[in-house]
């Protein structure tokens, strides 16, 4: 049973949550952040495109152009502090007849320039020299230099281990049964029996932040589960920047994108549903992705996949972000109803919550102690070779036991791969998950790591292992 009152405990372990967990680290905080699946990143944050969103599209004036603002302003920096693998390739919005021209021209340049994202236009043979793979039916696109990717793997565990290094708490398979409001502000009781005692709560719980709400009897919006199925493949398609279609009322539509560690993703669907849990995909919605992705790039459905995988957004009820005191209690800070542009403006939105923190009365004193910078899990140096275990990565042996030897280690294959890289190759695990497997079981015979998968335990991983 947890004893010490907390200031902040963040719900989630998701890009979001672990962005506001970094950002709290850095002031002089008693702080947590818990989490229902045996590994940070397991939800929204480890199926999406890995795109940096400028918000060009965004809708202007409301809080999610607001955060994804901020974000621009903060990527760079965060990029090189956190490690993040980042390329600033741009997109192109592409037109293939008049209609689709006269919409990029009549709503999409002056959202942009509302927002303040640099756009232009360019014309057939522009996109076709830059990117050959592109229809031959295109008659010009609207160009986002502005727009990057990036590997969302790194970018959510790099916002927790930092955290962690600056003394953060990380309660990973720990789900939340209930909360009870108290005069120093809540306990939250867990599935393991753990009880937490904090002043202040941020919820950033994805498509289960509705529910979180619900348990101090906030019923002020709902979470719809909108599922999106993408491809990726290994092939060699002529594009250097990211494909967008023009945008339906219901998604952002079907693209095409270069991949930070290697290959190309095309998707995703939007595909909406009840179950909050359902990350299947379908024959019929690999093909949907297939179908539109020939329109933008012809061969598309000629690709072979290596992989496919759906992720689970959360659309809110509200048609915005929901960043802002519950109606019940102002401890309670919402961070929820970020749909498709989390990874993209987490940084904007941990400022925000910090903002909405101070409103409420928390007292935000700079740790002057606090560390920045993450340290180099993928280190050059001549130490840092030796057996090579996932052969379609290169990640060797030495890699996978830093990784194991973090702030906040992996506790199954997952974890590992979305660490290191492993098992992203061509043979997705099939050569190396044994090796990694035999590595985990010696790792864990002598430093009594509980393995997920291996051992049937939940980890607590406290601040500065």
């Amino acid at each position: 049973m947890q004893k010490e009152l907390k200031d902040v405990v963040v719900i989630g372990g998701g890009v979001v949550g672990t962005a506001i967990l970094r950002k709290l680290s850095l002031y002089n905080l008693s702080i947590a952040l818990v989490e229902k699946q045996p590994d940070l990143c397991e939800g929204a944050s480890k199926a999406n495109s890995g795109i940096i969103h400028t918000g060009f599209d965004a809708p202007p004036n409301s809080l999610e152009a607001k955060c994804l603002k901020r974000s621009r302003e903060l990527w760079s920096d965060y990029t090189e502090q956190l490690k993040i693998p980042y390329i600033p390739c741009g997109a192109i919005m592409i037109a293939t007849n008049d209609e689709e021209k006269e919409i990029i021209e009549n709503k999409y340049i002056p959202n942009a320039e509302a927002n303040g994202v640099h756009v232009e236009w360019l014309d057939r043979d522009e996109v076709l020299e830059m990117n050959p793979a592109v229809t031959d039916e295109v008659i010009g696109a609207l160009s986002i230099p502005g727009e990057a990717i990036c590997d969302p793997f790194t970018a959510t565990r790099s916002y927790a281990d930092l955290a962690a290094i600056n003394g953060a708490e990380v309660l990973l398979g720990s789900g939340i049964v209930k909360i009870n409001e108290a005069d120093y502000g809540f306990t939250l009781y867990l599935d393991n029996g753990q009880e937490i005692k904090t002043r202040y709560i941020v919820n950033a719980a994805g498509v289960y932040s509705d529910q979180i709400s619900r348990m101090i009897g906030d019923n002020s919006f709902t979470i719809t589960p909108r599922k999106g199925q993408f491809i990726l493949t290994e092939e060699e398609i002529e594009i250097s920047q990211v494909i967008l279609p023009v945008p339906t009322a219901k998604s952002k539509g079907t693209l095409i994108s270069p991949v930070v560690f290697g290959g190309f993703l095309l998707g995703p669907t939007a595909e909406d549903q009840e179950d909050k849990e359902d990350n299947s995909t379908s024959a019929e919605g690999i093909n949907q992705v297939l179908t539109s992705c020939e329109k933008l790039i012809p061969e598309a459905k000629k690709y072979e996949t290596i992989r496919q995988f759906a992720g689970i957004r959360a659309v809110c009820s509200t048609g915005d972000y929901v960043i802002r005191p519950s109606e019940q209690n102002k401890q309670f800070i919402h961070a929820a109803g970020i749909r498709s542009t989390g990874l993209s403006a987490s940084p904007g939105i941990a400022e925000e919550v910090a903002e909405q923190l101070e409103i409420a009365g928390l007292k935000l004193e700079r740790n002057d102690a606090a560390k920045t910078e993450t340290p180099n899990l993928f280190d050059d140096s001549d130490e840092n070779v030796g057996e090579i275990i996932c052969l379609c990565r290169t990640i060797t042996k030495s890699e996978i036991t830093n990784a194991l030897e973090g702030p906040i280690p992996p506790t199954t294959i997952d974890g590992v791969k979305r660490r290191t890289g492993a098992t992203l190759g061509e043979c997705q695990g099939n050569c190396c998950i044994p090796k990694i497997m035999d590595i985990l079981n010696e790792y864990d015979l002598n430093h009594e790591l509980p393995l997920k998968g291996l051992k049937d335990s939940p980890i607590a991983v406290k601040g500065g292992r």
